[in-house]
């Protein structure tokens, strides 16, 4: 049974949140904040994490350190819920490595949603990327790609950590290197929803990857957009098996 780790300090929500999950059929659990929380990974090492961000004792923001931090939950799933709503917040989320946020009040369906989305990715992952997880690193522009940790390491040792989304685009540009590839295509390939003609989530995604990687992001060089063609990853990849990485 997938297992699902709670970590809100408003007894109401997270009892709530508990109920819905319960419910779907997934094993959750509470924790009422981030110590609270540490202890249960310890405890039953969790498929997924949903926490809110302003809590006492350990808070959102270590609580979400820390597990990245840990080798054995870096790639964990977590979804984020908070009543912050500025910008610059959801920036610090994506920087911490957070999956996906949600901003209070939400839904429930909403939230289930979510879940589903991310264990998805997590499934994704571990699956059809078995080969890519042989080759271990991928090495483009000034970057190499550890993918079986989802980090990026530059030129100059500097080391930054992907979100699962952010990784699936990645690889979905590494593989199709020098081939435009419009919205739709990229929608396709990392599993999502069939979107509107106006959605412009994956203009958001490929903004934030964009921030990750390349030197200038307000003139891309490595993923480079196509006028009313799509995006395009410039660029020659080179992949390294595992034996060769010493």
């Amino acid at each position: 049974m997938t297992k699902v780790l709670v970590v809100e300090d408003d007894a109401m929500i997270r009892d709530r949140l508990l109920k819905a999950l319960n419910f779907e059929g997934y094993d959750a659990r509470g924790a009422e904040n981030g110590a609270e929380g540490l202890q249960a990974v310890d405890e039953a090492a969790p498929d997924l994490v949903i926490s809110d961000i302003l809590m006492p004792d350990v808070g959102g923001f270590d609580f979400v350190s820390v597990l990245r931090s840990r080798p054995e939950t870096r790639l964990v799933p977590i979804i984020i819920i908070t009543a912050l709503s500025e910008r610059l917040s959801q920036r610090e989320f994506m920087e911490l490595g957070v999956d996906d946020y949600l901003t209070k009040p939400f839904h429930i369906e909403e939230l289930l949603r979510a879940v589903k989305t991310q264990l998805r990715k997590r499934n994704w992952w571990q699956t059809e990327h078995r080969d890519l997880r042989e080759a271990q690193q991928l090495i483009f522009a000034d970057w190499r790609m550890d993918v079986e940790r989802r980090t990026l390491i530059s030129a100059r040792g500097e080391e930054r950590s992907l979100t699962s989304s952010e990784a699936q685009l990645l690889l979905a540009f590494l593989r199709n290197a020098n081939r435009v590839l419009d919205r739709e295509t990229l929608v396709e390939m990392l599993g999502r929803p069939q979107s509107s003609s106006n959605d412009r989530s994956i203009d958001v995604l490929i903004g934030r990857l964009r921030r990750k990687i390349e030197p200038d992001v307000k003139r891309p060089r490595i993923i480079e957009t196509i006028r009313s063609g799509g995006y395009i990853f410039n660029g020659d990849v080179k992949w390294i098996a595992a034996e060769a990485t010493g």
